[in-house]
């Protein structure tokens, strides 16, 4: 599946959204002129005869006389501009990202560490299908609703959420939970939903013009049922909120028209990258054959009409298919599973659900029909931490693999929010024999307090005992429990990881990774969150930035200058970069800072060059057949910068 192909597609559907958008636009512009114009006519035709009237709009009575046209001028700009500040008004509102979509759904947050059987079951699946789509673990919402649903929200990969509702997380098995929530990461890795919010943001300039409508119909209404002696008096302006509720639901028309013609097709292609995911067909198709089965996938949320693009089913009754969201259910099922007889599948019982996954633990694996192997959808952090210790130990022969019982313990503490904070500062913190040790501890003391401070003692051993494989996965897995913190918690949070991370006079690589993972996850979610906009489609524009991160991972991936510089070479032909001028150079002494304004400039690269950067990097750091802990660390964090999706294959060959 080319993520990044569909990645430069889904901003080519932003382009048509507008083009549809600014057509539905004129249609209203000349729709409501014309009843501007009938209003005229209707109200000077009580007061004075049509002579006066033909007089007073030009010796020809044509609408094209120049007076006619100012009047016309003023209506059009009225109504672009109350579209225009009512669109403007919810992109405002939007901002915040995926929790205030679900939020507005009428989501409820899930705790990491819930111990529930269903959300914890859910949890744990949500964590799979980031390690195989390669993306951070979204916070996860839940819906009220009893039908199977689910949804992806937010800007970009580092401030998505994922929402599901309650239907979804009871009726389905765990391999069908997968197949939907992996149909749900593409649609992150797709880059969907960005294009996603646009559109409920345009759409809301357009359907204020019927909600314009509907205050001046029901104002007229009260004004009537008040004084009857208004009656007269209100006619006027119950036939114009009338009529503005006419026009303003022909804007719907088109919003519905609009949202089908770029929301169909993503559907298919999300549930194939469901397939990829999973490597189990029958995960999506079996999900799809339960809501057909009866339970259905309507939601109950008055956002829904706005919302009805981002569901994984249709979430509204449309009777003409040309304005669905989604596919028929059956064509879908049908292009995923070829033979498909025509019976439906009837919701998991609790006991079954219960029976197929009797206890649900950090670790635990998948059960029943899943195929995923590797780093697939079934591979829980657990598992790709060891593997990828087993790659290091393999490559360095002195990584010892932590016991379980102890990996257990680290991810439960990635789980809730104040022992996270211990994990994450417990990794950076300098062993006893060395000098700067208890000044990064009486730190800790100072800002965060005798609490965090004891848990950090109590837990020091126990985090600097892990393999180095599994510290980037445990810092990632973090990611929604730190989430949960106030902003002011973070920030006091924050400023210790930095002063600890100088105060040794030093910035080693994985104090680099996991600060800019931080940085990335966390600073858009505790303020405005800011997508950037694509800007480089050719490397000749970045020629000298690339250079600097492949000449950073050649560096830190092999032993000598010789070997480094084979690397950077071979790796540029390997991910079809060319020479493009670029030249190996290595970095200066220990020094990130260039890597840091080499990637202030990456992150407005086009999806497809993305995608050649990345071959590169995994081209380079595999050059001499080995992977180590920093040429993994660093082509992850840098993945994460620049908010690119590591494909399944890419992960694979990590």
């Amino acid at each position: 599946m080319d993520f990044f192909g569909h990645q430069d597609q889904a901003r080519k559907n932003s382009k048509r959204l507008i083009a549809l958008f600014l057509l539905s636009v004129s249609v209203l512009v000349i729709a409501i002129n014309a009843l501007a114009a009938l209003l005229v006519w209707y109200g000077d035709g009580k007061t004075i005869n049509s002579i006066q009237l033909a007089h007073q709009m030009g010796h020809s009575g044509s609408w094209l006389d120049a007076a006619n046209w100012r009047y016309a001028g003023l209506v059009t700009l009225a109504t672009l501009l109350v579209i225009s500040l009512a669109s403007l008004f919810k992109w405002m509102t939007l901002r915040g990202g995926g929790q205030v979509v679900a939020a507005s759904l009428g989501g409820r947050r899930l705790a990491p560490n819930s111990d529930d059987f269903y959300e914890r079951r859910l949890l744990n699946v949500v964590e799979e299908m980031a390690i195989a789509a390669g993306m951070p673990v979204p916070p996860v919402f839940v819906l009220p609703d009893s039908s199977i649903n689910a949804f992806a929200a937010g800007y970009q990969a580092s401030d998505a959420v994922i929402g599901v509702t309650r239907g979804c997380m009871t009726k389905l098995t765990r391999d069908q939970l997968q197949g939907v929530i992996g149909h749900e990461f593409s649609h992150i890795a797709n880059g969907d939903m960005r294009l996603n919010i646009r559109l409920i943001a345009i759409l809301f300039g357009i359907l204020f013009i019927a909600l314009i409508g509907r205050l001046l119909l029901e104002s007229g209404s009260h004004r009537a049922a008040v004084r009857s002696s208004d009656n007269k008096n209100s006619a006027p302006l119950f036939a114009i909120g009338l009529a503005l509720m006419g026009l303003g639901y022909l804007g719907v028309l088109f919003g519905n028209l609009i949202k089908a013609a770029v929301s169909r097709q993503r559907e298919f292609l999300a549930d194939a990258s469901a397939v990829q995911y999973t490597r189990n067909p029958s995960s999506i198709a079996d999900a799809l054959k339960v809501i057909g089965h009866g339970s259905g996938s309507l939601i109950g949320s008055p956002e829904r009409e706005e919302t009805a693009h981002l569901f994984f089913g249709s979430a509204m009754d449309f009777n003409f298919s040309g304005f669905a969201t989604h596919p028929p259910l059956e064509q879908r099922i049908r292009r995923i599973d070829p033979n498909w007889d025509g019976r439906y599948l009837p919701p998991q019982t609790e006991q079954q659900a219960r029976d197929e996954s009797p206890e649900i633990s950090p670790t635990s694996q998948t059960r029943g029909s899943g195929k995923a192997a590797g780093f697939g959808a079934a591979a829980t952090l657990a598992t790709v931490a060891v593997a990828a210790q087993t790659i290091d130990s393999l490559s360095s022969g002195t990584a010892e693999p932590s016991q379980p019982d102890a990996l257990t313990r680290l991810i439960e503490m990635a789980r809730e929010p104040l022992s996270a904070q211990t994990l994450l500062l417990c990794m950076l913190i300098a062993p006893a024999e060395r000098f700067v040790h208890q000044q990064q501890l009486d730190l800790v003391l100072k800002q965060l307090g005798h609490v965090i401070y004891r848990d950090v003692l109590r837990q020091l051993t126990l985090v600097q005992q892990m393999a180095p494989s599994q510290r980037l996965p445990l810092v990632e897995r973090a990611i929604p429990a730190l989430k949960q913190l106030s902003e002011s918690q973070y920030r006091s949070f924050n400023k210790v990881l930095v002063e600890i991370i100088k105060s040794d006079g030093q910035i080693d690589l994985f104090e680099w990774c996991l600060f800019r993972l931080l940085n990335q996850y966390l600073e858009g979610h505790f303020g405005d969150v800011s997508a950037v906009k694509a800007r480089f489609s050719k490397p000749e524009q970045v020629a000298d930035e690339m250079a600097v991160v492949l000449s950073y991972i050649a560096h830190y991936g092999h032993q000598d200058a010789e070997t480094a510089q084979a690397a950077f070479n071979a790796c540029l032909a390997d991910g079809g970069l060319g020479s493009q001028g670029m030249s190996f150079q290595p970095p200066e002494g220990h020094s990130l800072k260039a890597m840091n304004v080499a990637l202030t400039k990456l992150v407005a690269l086009y999806p497809h060059l993305k995608a050649r950067l990345l071959k590169s990097m995994v081209a380079c750091a595999r050059y001499d057949r080995q992977l180590t802990i920093n040429e993994r660390n660093l082509i992850q964090a840098i993945a994460v910068i620049l908010e690119t999706p590591v494909p399944v294959g890419v992960i694979e060959s990590l």
